[in-house]
């Protein structure tokens, strides 16, 4: 798998959890889990940079995913004494994707959106093998057909915007791509993106409008 229910946000939160110093933010899993599946489940955390946003996309990776148990690390922590800790721990359906990752040989943003693109489907065809039996003109359609529902986990969804390659119609591609992905999409339990500037220095306000900042 490439993104669905790796075991890479498990292994770089344990990572951070045995540094010299580790600052228990676990309770923010708690405030976010009271939006999975309501309409407020699009959240975007923007901050500058080494403020912690991706350890705490880390974090939110290794609690949600079914891939990997990870009650040795949050049994410590402090969300475990919250009433509905056990409710959402490695019950769901996570992508987990690094937008911050290019692929080897990219010269513009169709090399990387496609990446992402085949990277979903590739892992969609792995864990539900039906899907391979149509030819699906969009990865939404494909995360329907599934018949399961996810959490989707961006951090540092930014990061192409500050690409040379990246035209004026590449960005708005970008956040329209975005759009028919997560807006109003039944598979989708939550959102959560992290980046550097706010969306609406991005977007002209309606692609992602569905987002919390």
């Amino acid at each position: 798998m490439i993104y669905l229910n790796t075991d890479s946000p498990y292994l770089l939160f344990q990572d951070a959890v045995s540094s010299e110093f580790f600052v228990d933010k676990s309770m923010m899993i708690d405030q976010i889990s009271r939006n999975i599946r309501t309409a407020n489940r699009y959240i975007c955390i923007t901050r500058p940079r080494r403020f912690g946003k991706s350890m705490n996309a880390h974090m939110l990776g290794a609690y949600y995913t079914k891939g990997k148990d990870s009650g040795k690390i949050f049994d410590r922590l402090k969300v475990s004494e919250t009433e509905k800790y056990q409710k959402h721990r490695n019950r769901h359906n996570v992508m987990f994707v690094d937008m911050s990752r290019m692929p080897d040989f990219c010269r513009g943003y169709q090399d990387y959106v496609f990446h992402i693109i085949e990277g979903f489907r590739e892992d969609l065809q792995e864990a539900y093998p039906f899907l391979k039996e149509k030819k699906y003109a969009s990865v939404s359609q494909m995360f329907k057909d599934s018949g399961e529902s996810f959490i989707f986990i961006f951090d540092e969804w930014d990061s192409i915007f500050y690409k040379d390659f990246m035209s004026g119609s590449d960005k708005n591609a970008f956040l329209s791509f975005l759009k028919n992905l997560l807006k109003d999409q039944p598979y989708v339990e939550l959102a959560y993106m992290t980046g550097v500037l706010p969306i609406a220095k991005y977007s002209s306000g309606s692609e992602l409008n569905m987002f919390d900042e």
